[in-house]
């Protein structure tokens, strides 16, 4: 089952048994009910409405949404800041909207980060942003209450977050009598690909599938293989949405953003050029969501903020620097190529 930009990088869905037609039907709606509520790029999406609101105000979520606010909330508290919602008004002020132009990784380029001189941002300044703490939660924590218009932006974990939702309705509609939730395998094999946010679910504990890891200087190449069982993978890189920020009067200056924006400075990150995390189905409820959180979290925080998050999940991650240096924990589950 394939689904062609649903969240903007397309849906691969792959089964050892067929899915019938009314259980892709409610994917596809649930795709469309995930999008309108939490996609910054639908002007009629519940975020969007948020960011329209001069005065803010109560905006009630769907009941799916609480578990991805306490994963925010959670590490937004872990990074000092540093991973937030709200870096929704940063991307804009840098051009990451309906119309941006991402731009590839350039041969003059690779070995070294455009961004990893101060000076180039030295004259960048940002709006006096609005916080994840700033935005009060009630009603179950499915509801945020504002006084000013917020715009949110749930990437850093929301395509993760949608693989596990969508993991547990395959499981529930499919499966056999276990709970969608249970870490039990599953009595067939499927796999949940959201624009290389992966879910994987055997029948077998000892079943694994092996997934190429992109390079990050060369997106056409592979730096090693991971050989993942039952559990998430989840990858960030600055290689491929990047794009020239434009001048105050419109034209496309020397700076390149990315989407990995550090929510203290409002600035892209750059000690980083790609990161991958893995979680085991056994040790959380949304290994994907988690996943996802740590690849991204990884660029804008030291690795000793995310350490309790990390042993509570069971995670493995490894990195690439802009040197190509490599650091990856001992048990993340990937051999890597010689240099």
């Amino acid at each position: 089952m394939a689904i062609e930009r649903a969240l903007g990088t397309g849906i691969i869905i792959s089964s050892s048994v067929t899915i019938p037609q009314r259980v892709q039907q409610r994917i596809r709606a649930f795709i469309e009910e995930y999008e309108s509520v939490l996609s910054r790029f639908r002007a009629d999406s519940l975020v969007s409405r948020m960011a329209r609101a001069e005065y803010g105000g109560e905006f009630e979520f769907p009941a799916w949404a609480q578990p991805l606010f306490a994963l925010y909330s959670e590490f937004y508290a872990a990074t000092h800041g540093a991973f937030d919602a709200c870096i929704g008004a940063d991307l804009l002020a840098l051009g990451y909207n309906n119309s941006v132009r991402f731009i590839p990784q350039s041969a003059v380029s690779t070995g070294k980060n455009e961004n990893s001189s101060i000076d180039s941002w030295s004259n960048y300044r940002r709006a006096l942003p609005v916080t994840w703490a700033d935005i009060s939660q009630g009603g179950g924590s499915t509801m945020l209450c504002t006084n000013q218009p917020v715009q949110l932006d749930f990437g850093a974990a929301g395509k993760g977050y949608f693989v596990d939702l969508v993991t547990q309705i395959i499981k529930e509609e499919l499966g056999s009598d276990s709970p969608a939730d249970s870490d039990l395998p599953a009595d067939f094999d499927f796999l949940v690909n959201a624009g290389g946010d992966m879910r994987a679910c055997f029948s077998e504990e000892n079943n694994q599938i092996k997934v190429a890891l992109e390079n990050p200087f060369d997106t056409t190449q592979a730096v090693g293989v991971a050989s993942i069982a039952s559990g998430a993978l989840c990858a960030s890189s600055s290689a491929r949405r990047r794009w020239k920020v434009k001048d105050a009067s419109g034209f496309e200056s020397n700076l390149i953003a990315t989407h990995l924006i550090n929510a203290l400075d409002g600035i892209p990150a750059c000690d980083l050029c790609a990161s991958w995390a893995y979680i085991p189905a056994k040790t959380c409820d949304f290994p994907t969501a988690y996943a996802d959180a740590i690849a991204s979290a990884l660029f804008v925080s030291q690795e000793s903020d995310l350490q309790k998050i990390v042993q509570n999940v069971g995670a493995e991650f490894a990195v690439m620097m802009p040197n190509h240096a490599l650091h990856k924990t001992c048990a993340f589950p990937a051999r890597f190529f010689a240099a």
